[in-house]
């Protein structure tokens, strides 16, 4: 099997996916000849190169197949969520009208359809959504069972492991809810079943990497290099944020520039050489507190509310500005509805703010692209149509008003038949 003829759309997580498909494993994700890569996580890589092997590279029949299952798990996502978010309180009016927004408006369409057949966050943001239906199916239960605990602690590990910012959010989400519904005993319980799920989930992709990169990376090697790529002088208001943004991409990244790909294969490769970016990059920022703080700020608002320039990163249409303007209604109504179902002491819904905020946070540290902001949408859009409800219904919104989940002092034990 040969590589396709042509021009080859660019992409990391394809490269890894052709090298899977020709047999040469998780590798190459700058260019051909680079050899063994953590760029990318063994996830949706692998099922994409599988596909290419039996279906051909980047053949229609491939790329249906694929289509196929970024599509489906979008649309699982938002059943997931519909679940998840009965166990909240918020009525099936709300909840259906969330699944609604999220089936027919197009704000994400591209990356449901075609960034996920690759890279990640489709996948992320469904183990997140079975995370969270079982994690507000155990809170929703006046005592906490034992199998309440090992759902949610094996999922959670999931989504760390497939993308660590929205496992970042998920954990301290949990922990949250660990310190207000267990006992100590319970609290114990669910340490244990979480370090045996992050040893069995992460233990063979660190001695993977130990063996064939050099060093134990304990997730993705280009942490330093996403950090270099948004904090720097020149990223504080350009005048053209897109010409800017690709004008740093070629000018460090191995993937756009033989220069940069040069200087990773001088620098010992590519941990060696994220890593040595995002240390020159953390002592810009520590000489240079105001403006990394600016910076900080701007890429927090970002992922909350995109700018239309962020949807133009990978074409320019006439959906850009539409797709902005949905994104950040979308974001508006989400808050909103969280507030009111605060302000209306339907305490459980303190978990999606901390999920959304957390990850948000985390975002911040880099620059914000479409696939990365879409790891908050799904469940934003459901707390929109939990406020767009509320606003229209608010007799329905009333009769919600009381905690959608035990009391915190209400500190449930194991059940008897657990």
């Amino acid at each position: 099997m040969v590589r396709p003829a042509g021009k080859v759309p660019q992409g990391e997580a394809l490269n890894v996916a052709i090298s899977i498909a020709h047999g040469g494993g998780l590798a190459d994700a700058y260019r051909l000849g680079q050899g063994p890569t953590a760029h990318v996580m063994p996830t949706t890589p692998l099922l994409a190169g599988g596909v290419y092997h039996l279906f051909g590279v980047l053949s229609p029949l491939s790329e249906a197949i694929l289509a196929c299952c970024s599509l489906g798990l979008a649309i699982g996502t938002y059943f997931i969520l519909y679940r998840a978010f009965g166990h909240l309180g918020s009525s099936q009016a709300a909840r259906l009208s969330g699944f609604t927004l999220a089936c027919v408006l197009p704000t994400y369409l591209p990356q449901e359809a075609v960034e996920f057949r690759l890279w990640e966050g489709g996948l992320a943001v469904f183990l997140c959504a079975l995370f969270f239906e079982r994690f507000t199916c155990a809170i929703s239960r006046q005592n906490v069972r034992g199998i309440d605990i090992v759902y949610p602690a094996v999922l959670a590990a999931l989504v760390l492991f497939v993308n660590p910012v929205l496992g970042v959010a998920v954990y301290v989400c949990a922990v949250a809810a660990c310190c207000q519904r267990l006992t100590a005993k319970q609290s114990l319980a669910a340490i244990g079943v979480t370090a045996l799920s992050l040893i069995m989930i992460f233990g063979p992709w660190v001695a993977r990497n130990w063996i064939v990169m050099g060093t134990p990376v304990l997730s993705r090697s280009n942490a330093g290099l996403e950090l270099a790529l948004a904090d720097y002088p020149g990223a504080l208001d350009p005048g053209d944020p897109v010409q800017e943004y690709r004008r740093r991409i070629l000018e460090i990244h191995p993937l756009s520039s033989d220069r940069a790909y040069q200087a990773m294969r001088e620098a010992g490769g590519e941990v060696a050489y994220a890593r040595g970016l995002g240390a020159e990059t953390l002592r810009w920022m520590r000489s240079n507190p105001s403006i990394a703080l600016r910076l900080l700020r701007t890429h927090f608002s970002e992922v909350l509310f995109p700018r239309e320039w962020q949807f133009r990163l990978l074409g320019n249409n006439k959906l850009t500005r539409l797709r902005a303007t949905l994104a950040c209604a979308v974001t508006a109504a989400g808050l909103l509805g969280i507030g009111l179902a605060l302000w209306s002491r339907r305490t459980g819904w303190i978990y999606p703010a901390l999920i959304i905020l957390t990850c948000a946070a985390c975002l911040s540290l880099v620059q914000p692209v479409p696939r990365y902001t879409y790891l908050i949408y799904p469940l934003l859009v459901f707390c929109a149509g939990d406020a767009l409800t509320s606003w229209s219904h608010p007799k329905s919104a009333a009769a919600r008003s009381q905690p959608s989940v035990a009391e915190p002092h209400q500190r449930g034990g194991i059940s008897a038949g657990d």
